[in-house]
């Protein structure tokens, strides 16, 4: 349990690439909605150009001081007091700056994947336990206005009945003769591998969050093409796939199918169907289906149809003022801002976060069963992989990472 309830959260951005100028965004979102609970203090990541960048940014528009550092190590050595940090680094360093935050005092909100194995998942998760602190995951989407929607929908709402089946399906092309930049995510020991737990660890705690637990995986993924990237004055060949199926057998009984390549030449497409015994949600993107209120609609068995648009209005039509204000406070629909006011509201009250390490792991553990089915050639049980006693595929990279 956080130690800071009551008190103002002093926060620092741990890494100041990529996805935190989304977390950034989101945190300027809520102190323009009244939200003053929070101030970030820090910024930090190794080209210190970034942390400056985010500090003048946040000086000018907010009128905060923020002090930058180079490393985790200065800002722990500096004496300026943090009670939470916001990991934005690659995948491979979450556990390793997680770990040395939570050793010197400081709760952690990681973004996913929460470590680039099981292991180093796990990693995270002992040393929040050790140290009494919180380790949150930041993963958006399931607490966007779309996911909470078709949750109601399959359950509270009890308008599709019982959920039996779904197929998320996407196939297009990307030129495999490009030869692109070299970035991180292209090197397994730095960024895990591809989207299936890149981009697809969102949909993996959706449909956990939809659906419930998954028993086991079956999968086939591979790389059709090889795709080459400039590192320098030399070429590297990415490790990422550019093809998976897999076949997930959820403890209900449910049974999932998800597709994806960027091997498939001429006309692409999506589809993304949602089925119950008493109708189906369609929907156009299978990593954040309905996050951004897309354009899918609902069909009962009897003919009745409801776009999402309509459907989000019934859903929130059912709730308690109280029960929205906890789940959009401010308004708010977007699920990076709300999982940064999920973090600060935690601290600040002392209670748990919705998605924390534990749940992190869990989802992580999926990903990783269809990169170990493939490896094996054969069914994967999700408790085994969590248990570590299948781990052939991610094996060489906690051997890197000396976990």
């Amino acid at each position: 349990m956080a130690k800071t309830k009551g008190n103002t959260i002093n926060l620092a951005i741990v890494g100041c690439g990529g996805m935190a100028g989304a977390h950034l965004n989101g945190y300027e979102e809520l102190a323009r909605k009244g939200e003053t609970r929070f101030r970030i203090v820090a910024a930090v990541d190794d080209a210190k150009e970034r942390a400056e960048a985010f500090a003048t940014r946040l000086q000018s528009n907010l009128g905060w001081e923020v002090a930058t550092f180079k490393s985790v190590e200065q800002l722990l050595n500096s004496g300026i007091a943090v009670d939470g940090a916001d990991i934005c680094s690659p995948h491979g360093l979450h556990h390793v700056l997680g770990c040395q935050l939570l050793d010197g005092g400081v709760n952690v909100l990681c973004e996913k994947p929460i470590g680039i194995t099981v292991k180093a998942s796990k990693k995270i998760a002992a040393t929040a336990k050790k140290r009494g602190l919180v380790a949150a995951t930041a993963e958006q989407c399931r607490r966007a206005i779309g996911q909470r929607t078709i949750h109601w929908a399959f359950h509270e709402g009890d308008l599709l009945g019982t959920p039996k089946m779904w197929w998320a399906v996407k196939a297009g092309w990307s030129d495999p003769a490009h030869v692109g930049g070299w970035h991180w995510r292209v090197d397994r020991k730095l960024g895990g591998c591809g989207m299936v737990m890149d981009s697809g660890a969102h949909w993996v705690d959706t449909m956990r969050y939809w659906f419930g637990e998954i028993d086991s995986v079956y999968a086939r993924v591979e790389q059709i093409h090889e795709r080459r990237l400039k590192k320098g004055d030399k070429e590297v060949k990415s490790a990422q796939e550019d093809f998976w199926t897999a076949i997930f057998n959820f403890k209900s009984g449910l049974i999932g199918t998800w597709s994806w390549t960027i091997s498939a030449p001429g006309k692409g497409f999506t589809q993304l169907t949602m089925s119950g015994t008493r109708g189906s949600i369609v929907d156009s993107d299978i990593f954040h289906p309905a996050a951004f209120q897309a354009n899918g609609e609902c069909q009962l068995v009897d003919g009745t149809t409801y776009d999402m648009p309509k459907l989000q209005s019934m859903f929130l039509d059912s709730l308690s003022s109280r029960r929205r204000d906890a789940l959009f406070p401010y308004g708010i629909t977007g699920g990076v801002t709300l999982e940064l006011w999920d973090f600060i509201d935690a601290l600040s009250k002392g209670r748990p976060v919705e998605i924390d390490v534990q749940e992190g792991l869990r989802s992580k553990a999926v990903s990783e069963a269809i990169y170990e089915s493939a490896k094996a050639g054969q069914v994967v049980k999700v408790a085994d992989v969590l248990s570590g006693k299948v781990n052939a595929w991610q094996r060489d990279v906690d051997r890197m990472w000396k976990l």
